[in-house]
């Protein structure tokens, strides 16, 4: 088995390639040199025909003039490639055939328009074109015959791919080091944003301020936990006409306790009276079976409503409307302002950091996905060499880009 790096695979591919399709290119050339020769013969003849209509002015002579000239602009168009390829064959065969239109496309419109002095330029133009069409069809032939020499040729291009695959490693670490570079100016910035929030919540009265809506928030779960028991029966006592009377107040309080029970009882005066009224109906109703509900959910609620009824939530109340009290002396601060603004400013440092660290991780996903590609490449164009010319070759890629994930990590923290 042969190893070759990539450096000396071009030069080794090369050199197999001339060897193996020297007979098509032989052959190729012959008809590259003839398609050469009917075009140079096609300008000398559209010069003819130029100086043929110098003299005269007339519409034969003008419609001779530009044909002669569409002549001379298609030649000129044609481009026969010096070097000769399978690809090029067939790209030279495609160009012949569009001359031959173009050609035969203004020659239908202006040759029987011409006068008869020129009937002899146009036999000549006539053959050439024959001469064409006969290359064209010689082409075919030969591009069929050596079809294989297009397989053989496309392994170079596949090489040059691999070839830029493998040459990207300067571009790669130069986007890990952008990258890595918005990802620690990010973090300095989160870090400290972070630390100003906490300095600010550390602060004497803010720190007092601010425990005030964890307060508020902590008793509002324990009210809701309080008044559990009552929250079916007063669901079905509202949702039945039970004919028992409670005050509007009562009503509302009824439902706006199992809806917010932490502003119910601030808003409820002192002994939170309307909750009461609204549980005596409760009670009323109960006593009465004017709705259904289980006996031991009966029982339950007439005990809980009665423990309300003797000052379990008073303690609660006096805490929550404290808090309010305390709120309301902090109603001019704008320590709630602030503390938002570097709540949020928390956040969006934290989002900008995220978004670097995924930027790092999309650049490991195409370093990774390259690494594959050259993988493949590797193997399809070794399989390939080995078909075309009967050596086994191992290609050395060299440095790959495997060690730069190491520098793709991010901390998930």
């Amino acid at each position: 088995m042969k190893e070759l790096r990539l450096d000396e695979l071009d030069e080794w591919y090369r050199e197999q390639l001339a060897e193996k399709s020297s007979d098509f290119r032989e052959e190729a050339k012959k008809s590259y040199e003839s398609v050469d020769r009917t075009l140079k013969d096609m300008e000398q003849l559209a010069e003819e025909l130029l100086e043929e209509s110098e003299d005269d002015d007339d519409e034969s002579t003008a419609i001779a003039t530009r044909f002669a000239r569409k002549i001379n602009e298609v030649v000129a168009d044609f481009d026969v490639d010096e070097e000769i390829t399978h690809e090029s064959t067939e790209e030279m065969q495609e160009e012949i055939r569009h001359l031959i239109e173009d050609i035969w496309g203004a020659g239908a419109r202006w040759i029987k328009r011409m006068d008869t002095r020129y009937k002899g330029i146009i036999k000549q133009l006539d053959r050439m074109m024959k001469e064409l069409s006969v290359e064209v069809k010689k082409i075919g032939k030969l591009l069929y015959e050596y079809k294989w020499v297009g397989a053989v040729e496309r392994i170079g291009d596949r090489i040059d791919t691999l070839r830029d695959l493998s040459h990207s490693r300067e571009k790669f670490e130069k986007e890990i080091r952008l990258k890595r570079g918005k990802i620690k100016t990010a973090a300095e910035e989160y870090e400290e944003a972070k630390q100003e929030f906490k300095k600010f919540k550390e602060s004497s009265n803010v720190a007092d301020l601010l425990t005030l809506d964890d307060d508020a928030d902590h008793l509002a779960s324990v009210l809701r936990m309080q008044l559990n028991t009552l929250k079916k029966p007063v669901k079905k006592f509202l949702q039945h006409d039970t004919g028992v009377r409670v005050p509007p107040q009562g009503q509302k309080a009824l439902n706006d306790y199992f809806e917010d029970p932490y502003e119910a009882i601030v808003s409820d005066p002192d002994g939170y009276p309307h909750l009461i009224s609204g549980l005596k109906g409760l009670k009323e109703a109960v006593d009465k079976e004017a709705f259904p509900l289980k006996d031991r959910l009966m029982r339950r609620a007439v005990e809980e409503a009665e423990k309300i009824e003797e000052g379990a939530l008073l303690e609660f109340q006096e805490e929550a409307k404290e808090i309010e009290r305390k709120r309301r002396e902090y109603a001019d601060s704008d320590v709630y302002s602030r503390r938002d603004e570097l709540k949020e400013n928390v956040e969006e440092a934290k989002k900008n950091l995220e978004y670097h660290k995924n930027d790092l991780l999309r650049v490991r996903d195409d370093i990774i996905k390259q690494l594959k590609k050259v993988k493949l490449y590797k193997i399809r164009i070794e399989k390939d060499l080995q078909k075309a010319f009967g050596e086994e070759i191992e290609i050395k890629v060299g440095t790959t880009l495997e060690p730069l994930l190491k520098l793709c990590r991010v901390d998930t923290d």
